[in-house]
């Protein structure tokens, strides 16, 4: 399982705009469900896990990881990408505000970790990072995602 295998040129979506954190997870989201690979209730699910938790998907700053369970609708292990403009509030203080989600839709938990690992590839990887934030084209953001 590669970062090109989970996140398809179909799933990433740029200049995505949102009125709140739950609209930046539903568009997202929808990436998902429109490609085949989660259920209309895993955005729902998402959502619900996010305020049921709190803002702990907000993992480093500017970046957001919304998933849910399985058992919510994962049909196939997979990833969604959207850089948010303008960026939004989800209520992580340290973090805030989003510009970039990784939607995250995971058969089992093996697999969860196993595309949580192809993020952190991404995540520590401050240039790369960078680039991702600038990028004008879809085009442009898989060079920098398929990179071996």
């Amino acid at each position: 399982m590669n970062i090109k295998e989970l996140l398809p040129i179909e799933r990433i979506a740029l200049n995505v705009q949102a009125n709140d954190w739950e609209d930046a997870v539903r568009s997202v989201g929808r990436l998902m469900v429109d490609t085949g690979v989660v259920e209309e209730e895993y955005i729902e699910g998402m959502i619900a896990t996010t305020k049921e938790l709190g803002p702990y998907i907000v993992i480093a700053p500017g970046v957001a990881i919304p998933h849910s369970r399985p058992e919510d609708g994962v049909i196939t292990t997979c990833l969604a990408f959207a850089r948010l403009n303008p960026p939004i509030n989800f209520g992580n203080e340290a973090n805030d505000p989003v510009r970039v989600l990784f939607a995250l839709g995971a058969m089992d938990h093996s697999e969860h970790v196993e595309a949580l690992k192809e993020i952190a590839e991404i995540l520590t990887d401050q240039d790369q990072f960078d680039k991702l934030l600038k990028a004008e084209t879809v085009r442009e953001i898989t060079e920098i995602l398929y990179r071996d």
